[in-house]
C-alpha cells in the first residue's frame, strides 16, 4: 500500500498543494495524515475505507489519518486541493468540537458554496492556508506564529463544515465489504479514540473488538506500521502534548482526564515516550508526531 502525497509533514506541522491527482488513479493509497480536500473544478469517483463517493466542484470531504483511499476515475478538467495536517495541529484546530461532532462529519463529502459569498468564503479559507504554508516554509521565525493561524484557519473550516452538515449532500456511500483486516484496523482507531483515555490495554481493545491480542498486533502492524500498544501510546502523547501546549489544564486536571494514578506516574509515562518531563515540555517542548 502506497502513501498519498505527503510521507512526511514540515516541522510546523501542514501542507497544502493544488493537484489533478492524475498519478494517484486506480491505486490504493493510505493517508499518513488526517487531510482536507476541496474540489476546485471537475468530478471524481473514489472509495474511502471502502465506501464509494463522487466528488464535484464546490464539495469537502475529510479524510482521517488512516485511511484508505481508492482514487477509481477523474474527469480531464478536476483539480483539488489537498491540506494535510499533523495530528497535534489537528487535534488542536477540533479541540472546540465535541468527538460526536467529528465522527458524524469525518469521512462525508459536503456540497459547500452553494452561493457566491459562500464559495468566497472558503476560498478566502484556502486562500490564508496557502499564504501561511509559504510563509512557514519561507520564514523560519514565525513558524509559531504559522502554526497557530492555520489552527484557526482550520478550525473556521470545520465550523463552517457543521453548519451546512445538517443541509449538505452526502456522495452516495455503497458499503462494500473491504478487506476484514482494513475493516478492524478502523474499528480499532475509532473505538481508541472514544476510549483511549479510560483504558490503554491491549486486551481491552482485543477483547472488545472480539480478536486475540496477537492478530490485533498483527493487523496493526501490517496497516499502521506499529503494534497495538505503540499507537495507543502514540495517540495518547499526542493527546496530552496538545493539552500541554494548547490549554492551562493543571498536571492533576491531566491525571484525571486521562486516567493515570497520579501525577509521578504521568510524569514518568510522558518522560519515559518524549523525553521531556511535563513541566519541560509545557515550557520549550516541541511537538512531534
Amino acid at each position: 500500500m502506497n502513501n498519498i502525497y505527503l510521507k512526511k509533514l514540515p516541522q510546523y506541522g501542514f501542507a497544502t498543494i493544488k493537484s489533478s491527482l492524475q498519478r494517484f488513479v486506480q491505486h490504493v493509497y493510505q493517508m499518513q495524515h488526517t487531510s482536507i480536500f476541496y474540489c476546485i473544478s471537475g468530478e471524481a469517483l473514489f472509495t474511502i475505507d471502502g465506501n464509494k463517493y463522487r466528488f464535484t466542484q464546490g464539495q469537502i470531504i475529510i479524510c482521517p489519518m488512516g485511511s484508505n483511499i481508492l482514487l477509481l476515475d477523474i474527469t480531464s478538467d478536476f483539480s483539488a486541493r489537498l491540506i494535510g495536517l499533523s495530528k497535534h495541529v489537528w487535534l488542536a484546530a477540533r479541540s472546540s468540537m465535541s468527538p460526536e461532532t467529528m465522527q458524524s462529519i469525518e469521512r462525508c463529502t459536503y456540497q459547500g458554496c452553494n452561493n457566491e459569498i459562500e464559495k468566497e468564503f472558503v476560498e478566502n479559507i484556502m486562500r490564508q492556508i496557502d499564504i501561511l504554508d509559504e510563509e512557514a516554509t519561507n520564514n523560519f521565525e514565525n513558524i509559531n506564529y504559522c502554526r497557530q493561524c492555520i489552527i484557526l484557519a482550520v478550525n473556521t473550516l470545520l465550523l463552517y463544515i457543521q453548519r451546512i452538515s445538517k443541509n449538505s449532500t452526502l456522495i452516495h456511500k455503497e458499503d462494500k465489504a473491504i478487506n476484514q483486516n482494513d475493516r478492524i484496523f478502523y474499528e480499532f482507531r475509532e473505538l481508541l479514540e472514544k476510549r483511549f483515555r479510560e483504558n490503554r490495554s491491549v486486551q481491552f481493545y482485543s477483547d472488545t473488538l472480539k480478536i486475540s491480542t496477537r492478530h490485533l498486533n498483527s493487523i496493526c502492524q501490517r496497516a499502521g506500521g506499529q503494534n497495538a500498544k505503540e499507537i495507543i501510546d502514540h495517540h495518547t502523547i499526542i493527546e496530552l502534548q496538545v493539552a500541554l501546549k494548547y490549554t492551562h489544564k493543571t498536571y492533576q486536571e491531566l491525571v484525571n482526564e486521562f486516567n493515570f494514578p497520579d501525577q509521578s506516574y504521568l510524569n514518568r509515562y510522558f518522560k519515559r515516550h518524549t523525553g521531556y518531563s511535563l513541566t519541560e515540555f509545557r515550557a520549550h517542548g516541541v511537538m512531534v508526531d
